[in-house]
């Protein structure tokens, strides 16, 4: 295990942590995903669990304020075994290994899928909007002028994101609760076969049609919005004008950041093509 370098890159002291649930840690594997943190499985001779960290400070409160909280309001998330400080200021979270990923036949418009958000949708926001340094989504002409460069658009594409970005305001007002990122791989199943969601760390306030965008992978056609939508059991659906809107801010952002981390460039590169085709019928 020494020379495996995702356990070189999780400090001994929260090995240990992970001791103390699993037992004597026999193999860790990394996670795969886009923040440049550290996530692993983590397995023991008693059982698994998976470490994340340095976990941001908006993430790490969400897990120690809110769990029985979620679970009232019908927001599965992993259960969090502790969370791991370091005299280095990093803070690590240890939580529930839920191995099973979401089947892609349910990617997409999933009732069960749709549940869960819909849920978490209706969660007070006021309990969310005092997280320290939450995430805060925005849309500027800095942010278009990234995505343009890292998928070469030419100057039409650019001033037609950017009339969409004049027009994208409301996705930003703080309505109800949101994920901020529930795309399918960051879902998983329980042992009864329900979907939980992972990773919180973009869990903010702003219109729900962040999420069910982000949520159906590719680029949808207003029919196929039009059937989520009625399908969707939160209180204050969005139009399907506004997931549109959010799709195209998705790509934005995720190509904006691709200037800096060089795993979502590869990403970004796939999603070129069909993003063009599609923005041009937007």
């Amino acid at each position: 295990m020494s020379s495996n370098p995702i356990a070189k890159a999780i400090p001994s002291s929260v090995v240990d942590a992970c001791g103390q649930h699993i037992g004597d840690v026999i193999k860790i594997e990394t996670l795969s995903g886009l923040s440049g943190r550290t996530v692993a499985a983590v397995f023991g001779t008693d059982g698994s669990l998976v470490v994340k960290g340095p976990a941001p400070a908006a993430e790490v409160e969400v897990m120690r304020r809110f769990p029985e909280q979620f679970q009232q309001y019908g927001i599965r998330t992993p259960g969090t075994l502790t969370i791991v400080e370091l005299k280095s200021s990093e803070t690590w979270i240890l939580m529930e290994h839920l191995p099973d990923p979401l089947p892609r036949n349910r990617w997409g418009a999933d009732p069960e899928v749709l549940a869960v958000l819909g849920n978490l949708h209706g969660f007070p926001a006021e309990l969310i909007k005092d997280i320290p340094e939450r995430y805060q989504p925005r849309w500027d002409n800095t942010m278009t002028a990234q995505a343009a460069t890292a998928l070469s658009l030419d100057g039409p594409t650019t001033l037609h994101l950017e009339t969409i970005a004049d027009q994208a305001g409301q996705l930003f007002e703080p309505d109800c609760v949101i994920s901020g990122d529930p795309n399918p791989l960051n879902w998983r199943l329980d042992p009864d076969g329900l979907p939980v969601l992972l990773d919180l760390e973009r869990l903010t306030v702003a219109n729900p049609a962040i999420d069910l965008t982000i949520m159906i992978p590719g680029f949808p056609h207003r029919e196929d919005l039009s059937a989520m939508l009625r399908a969707y059991p939160g209180q204050n659906p969005p139009t399907v004008d506004e997931v549109l809107m959010a799709k195209a801010w998705s790509v934005v952002e995720l190509a904006a950041m691709s200037t800096e981390k060089l795993a979502v460039q590869s990403v970004v590169s796939q999603l070129r093509s069909p993003f063009l085709s599609w923005i041009d019928a937007l």
